[in-house]
């Protein structure tokens, strides 16, 4: 009788847990008080040591000026700034015919602080690529941060759009 009783009460428990779970999800999805700081960056790449024929465990390094838009008083007017610089470590985890895949750490120094990027990128060298990219961390500003964003490489120039949260 009473193991009866307690399973009943542990099913009634989980049940009400359970039914309770989207809920409370769906309340944080929909907090007013997770801003979420848009970041845009156009990058042109200044040094690279990108191997010419990549290999399986190859691992290459990337300077990068980062730049950001800034309107200007004039109709339509708008013109890039220096925002900051780049450092990206990658390193070719798998390679097939002229496929590489590549795990990357990125790190952007901003004015406000550091966002630390990290993502596994499947590409074509020397083709153009868009990819996801997460934000793992940083300093400063950026000191709790996380989010995540696309990364588009091509050529000496990058662009990353970014949603930071923190």
């Amino acid at each position: 009788m009473i193991k009866s009783v307690v399973r009943g009460i542990v099913v009634t428990a989980l049940t009400t847990t359970i039914a309770l779970l989207p809920a409370t999800a769906q309340a944080e999805e929909s907090d007013e008080d997770n801003d979420i700081e848009r970041i845009e960056l156009t990058g042109v790449n200044w040094f690279d040591t990108t191997p010419v024929d990549i290999r399986t465990g190859d691992s290459w390094v990337t300077r990068t000026d980062l730049y950001a838009e800034k309107k200007t008083r004039k109709p339509n007017g708008r013109r890039l700034q220096y925002a900051g610089d780049g450092q990206a470590e990658c390193s070719a985890v798998q390679v097939q015919g002229n496929q590489v895949t590549a795990l990357c750490t990125r790190v952007l120094s901003l004015p406000k602080g550091t966002l630390t990027l990290s993502d596994m990128i499947r590409y074509s060298p020397r083709e153009p690529l868009t990819a996801k990219t997460a934000i793992t961390g940083g300093t400063g500003h950026y000191r709790s941060a996380y989010g995540d964003g696309y990364i588009t490489l091509d050529g000496r120039y990058s662009h990353w759009k970014l949603n930071v949260d923190e």
